[in-house]
């Protein structure tokens, strides 16, 4: 069975970080570690050897830093920011920050309840006069408990020309256009909307007469030192930032070089199409000016205590529920929540930390910040890690405990994928259980088989690819045989060959 459309995918395209979408592949990247320039009181919380075997191992393709009391402790940088052209991430270089931009987006509308300018409670349509639904209010705006469509409000005028790119300038029209209910009355669920964040930032527009990137810089950037910070805006000069790191993926298990995912067909609709909202996404940063905005905020310059106290606390439904969720990123026991733009974690043993996550296609990002005692983590990867491992280790690196083992295993399924495109099915098939044997270096997943097969089907194009598919799916019938997706699979790959009668016999397989 394949995965489920690309519309559905990128809709919850945040859930897709939550759930470590991001796999375990084998990777192929230099890496070195920078030690931060502040001594800590327990030097002996972060011992060396964690990183020095991430590095080793080539585990972590981006850049992560992590401080104590607003001090920077440790960095490390590894992988390349732009692959294709062998740039090595370094710690200046910059990351689009995805969803962690909604903490900005909220910070600047609480500045502005602050002064008087607004309330939370205001109607979207007191400032927006244009937009259509009565009832959603900019708290719910903050808190995704508006009912708004998320991004399948642009499905129709992509298909209408494949070439539209999704701005802030055209939202409204398309919300008037949208010709259905909400999804909820507002205040009723929870739902995670980039919409309601892109609206955010105009009404700061609205209020302020300003370009939102104009204010952020005026009353964020610049009050927390972040020199290395911006909003990119589609269109505009800062758009192709060199120093940017590129979204870049592996984007098939039969071909191991990275390639800036808005070339993949299939992330179109996200990383081109979707690639250009700001209030939800865009604000491009570092690791270390991210810890100058934690300072900056936990530090009560600049909003008011009660409004910082606000944006942390979890929402209640109109029921009076909070809404909980499983934590998200950082691994372990924990329940997870939403305040206004952050997300909350709750850890038996560790008490409440928050913070957000972001992705993209070819990208994850996180910020955390644990409350008692202050610690922060800034994670950003462009490439395939253990993402979560990694960031929870160096949490628990920060609270004296041990760290979670690190998977430095190659995949199997990417070593059989090698031998097959060499022309010999059976030479593959002996490689492949030669590495499923070899525990200590390889890992094997018979569901990474299956996207392998699908890989082969659907997205290759050289000679003689269906039958590399037959080949692969066919085999992992008899590794997987309790399993009813190898043979549902094997029948799509055999339907898509001609093979109609075997095919129906794998389907009727598949259900028995």
């Amino acid at each position: 069975m394949l995965v489920p459309p690309l519309s559905r995918l990128v809709t919850s395209a945040r859930r897709l970080l939550l759930k470590r979408v991001i796999l375990r592949y084998e990777n192929t990247f230099p890496c070195f570690v920078i030690r931060g320039h502040h001594a800590i009181k327990s030097p002996e919380l972060l011992p060396p050897a964690y990183f020095d075997s991430v590095a080793r191992y080539q585990l972590y393709p981006g850049n992560l830093a992590m401080a104590m009391n607003s001090k920077m402790v440790y960095q490390f940088s590894g992988g390349f920011a732009d692959y294709r052209l062998q740039k090595r991430n370094h710690p200046q270089t910059r990351f689009n920050l995805a969803s962690i931009s909604k903490i900005f987006t909220s910070t600047a509308i609480l500045q502005l309840r602050d002064k008087g300018k607004l309330q939370l409670d205001d109607a979207v349509q007191k400032y927006l006069p244009e937009f259509p639904f009565q009832g959603v209010s900019i708290r719910h705006l903050l808190t995704h408990t508006s009912g708004l469509p998320n991004l399948e409000l642009t499905d129709a005028a992509i298909r209408l020309n494949p070439d539209t790119v999704i701005t802030n300038a055209i939202l409204l029209p398309l919300l008037q256009q949208w010709n259905k209910p909400l999804y909820f009355k507002p205040g009723e669920e929870f739902r995670y909307c980039n919409t309601g964040y892109m609206l955010a930032a105009m009404i700061v527009e609205k209020i302020t007469r300003q370009p939102f990137a104009r204010y952020l810089e005026q009353h964020i950037f610049r009050p927390a030192g972040m020199q290395n910070t911006y909003l990119a805006i589609y269109g505009s000069s800062n758009w192709n930032d060199t120093a940017r790191a590129v979204h870049q993926v592996l984007p098939v298990m039969y071909n191991e070089d990275y390639i800036p995912a808005s070339e993949v067909k299939r992330f179109r609709y996200s990383e081109y199409n979707n690639q250009a909202a700001y209030g939800s996404s865009n604000i491009i940063s570092t690791t270390a000016d991210m810890l100058l905005f934690d300072a900056a905020f936990f530090g009560g310059r600049l909003l008011r205590k009660s409004s910082m106290e606000e944006a942390l606390t979890p929402i209640k439904l109109n029921n009076g529920k909070v809404h909980t969720e499983h934590m998200d990123t950082m691994l372990g026991e924990g329940e997870g929540h939403y305040g206004m733009g952050w997300e909350i974690f709750e850890q038996p043993g560790f008490g409440k930390s928050v913070g957000h996550g972001g992705f993209k296609f070819g990208m994850a990002t996180f910020y955390f910040h644990h409350l008692q005692p202050s610690q922060t983590i800034v994670a950003f990867i462009n490439g395939e890690s253990r993402f979560g491992d990694i960031v929870t280790s160096a949490f628990y690196l920060l609270n004296g405990r041990a760290t979670m083992p690190l998977e430095h295993k190659r995949s199997a399924v990417r070593a059989y994928a090698r031998a097959l495109q060499q022309g010999d099915a059976n030479h593959a098939a002996a490689v492949l259980q030669a590495a499923r044997a070899d525990t200590a270096n390889y890992f094997f997943n018979y569901r990474e088989m299956n996207r392998l097969g699908y890989d082969f089907l659907y997205f290759a194009s050289f000679k003689d690819h269906q039958q590399l598919s037959l080949e692969t799916f066919k085999l992992n019938t008899f590794i997987a045989p309790d399993d009813f997706n190898t043979y549902d699979s094997y029948g799509e790959a055999l339907r898509e060959s001609g093979r109609r009668d075997d095919a129906i016999s794998m389907y009727r397989r598949s259900w028995n």
